[in-house]
């Protein structure tokens, strides 16, 4: 038997910030023993083409965090050496760290380095690339690699600001979470979409459990699935931060509503190419059909 509640009026839900653009319902609805929500899970989605000063310059972005208790925690050392603001790679030299740092847990996929014409694309210029199979070069979880992490080296950079290289790996130089470099993003005023994942009914798995699933998948992402990071508007062979998450969710059998809402679009083009494509990876076009039908069962009044 279940029991249901509807609250009338703006929601506001856990693990949202203030400018959610995405969560807008006025009707919430909660089912003894049905769908649960993920609160301490983050679905983070950057639009294409949004950029702080409005020129349209920067490219999109998807990721999951994990929220924990601790990660406000921050070592002694790092304080001082952010009090005097100290470059990353003389932080870097301090020594081993045992807190988070200000670092959220998180997750996503990224070239190792952009490709030259990346930079001519998001000029603005018309280069022709309708049909045009484009950037494909290694991937690499959390954007951390060398390249990435020495354009950081020189500067300041704490839990709160932009940067190129985040961290693979738990208990790195910097925070005992692995972490991408768009955790941050809570800290600015940036647009983003941000929505928690449901658990379906009859499923039983722990906080823990669940946790330890994602830190498997994207610590073995490049072997299991792909080593490339590639853009290819939409197309079934294509791996990038998008093809990161969607896989990520199908793996994981969560739910999510905005692929319930049919609000991505790169979702619907990706799954439509996977369906069309005879060469398309069916390990892929099983996961993600799966996915958005058991995203299409969360009922309508969950948000």
């Amino acid at each position: 038997m279940s029991e249901r509640r509807i609250i009338i009026g703006p929601a506001i839900m856990a693990g949202t910030v203030p400018n959610d653009t995405y969560n807008k319902s006025r009707v919430v609805t909660y089912v003894k023993d049905g769908y649960k929500k993920l609160n301490w899970i983050r679905i983070c989605r950057v639009p294409v083409g949004f950029s702080l000063d409005g020129s349209n310059s920067l490219p999109g972005h998807y990721w999951v965090e994990i929220i924990h208790n601790d990660e406000n925690y921050i070592d002694d050392h790092i304080k001082k050496a952010r009090s005097a603001k100290q470059t990353e790679k003389e932080i870097i030299k301090l020594g081993n760290v045992k807190s988070a740092n200000g670092f959220r847990e998180s997750y996503g996929w990224y070239p190792t380095s952009f490709p030259v014409t990346m930079t001519v694309l998001n000029t603005g210029y018309n280069i022709g690339i309708t049909n045009v199979r484009l950037f494909k070069i290694e991937g690499i979880l959390n954007g951390a690699s060398d390249s990435r992490i020495a354009k950081d080296a020189s500067k300041y950079r704490d839990h709160t600001t932009e940067r190129e290289a985040g961290r693979k790996t738990m208990n790195n130089n910097l925070s005992k979470y692995a972490f991408d470099p768009h955790q941050c993003s809570r800290f600015n005023k940036k647009k983003i979409n941000i929505t928690s994942p449901y658990l379906p009914p009859g499923d039983n798995r722990t906080k823990e459990t669940i946790i330890q699933q994602i830190r498997n998948f994207a610590s073995t992402f490049h072997s299991k699935h792909s080593a490339i990071w590639s853009w290819y508007k939409n197309g079934y062979d294509e791996v990038n931060c998008h093809t990161f998450l969607f896989l990520l969710l199908g793996e994981l059998k969560l739910a999510d509503v905005v692929i319930r809402d049919n609000k991505d679009i790169h979702f619907t083009k990706y799954l439509a190419a996977l369906e069309k494509s005879k060469k398309a990876d069916k390990t892929r076009k099983d996961l993600l059909t799966n996915l958005k039908n058991l995203s299409l069962r969360i009922p309508r009044g969950y948000y």
